[in-house]
């Protein structure tokens, strides 16, 4: 896991629009939560009908289950995912209509945006913060 923190504030005013919520999230197979009524073990976090995972806390654009959050969000960095340039240049929020555009725009590396690290934890870990300042 890389050790820099994600200013997620600028990265909403470059204008991500908390992507990283909109994606699917699979669990590790440890982390699966048991099926309810005999039902098999969920696959992937639950989203809201408008796309967003439901663990988001739409006031404060923040996770409400950071604590306890899957590994991969646990682990995710915007700046290596090829989807958030193609979402910061054509404004696609639907996660279908943003693999279409994928396939169609062509964004070389060096021309990437890049969300600015953070001296506070957001996307990263806590435990992340205390080994870069300790």
């Amino acid at each position: 896991m890389r050790d820099k923190l994600i200013d997620c504030d600028e990265g909403r005013r470059l204008g991500c629009d908390t992507f990283c919520c909109r994606l699917i999230v699979r669990f590790d197979e440890r982390e699966r939560p048991p099926g309810e009524n005999g039902a098999p073990a969920k696959g992937c976090v639950d989203k809201s009908p408008d796309g967003f995972c439901i663990h988001l806390d739409r006031a404060a654009l923040r996770c409400k289950n950071r604590e306890s959050r899957p590994r991969v969000c646990r682990e995710y960095d915007c700046n290596t995912d090829y989807l958030l340039q193609v979402a910061l240049r054509t404004g696609v929020k639907n996660m279908m209509q943003l693999s279409r555009e994928a396939l169609r725009v062509r964004i070389l590396r060096e021309d990437w945006i890049e969300i600015p690290g953070s001296s506070r934890a957001c996307a990263g870990d806590p435990a992340n913060l205390e080994k870069r300042n300790g």
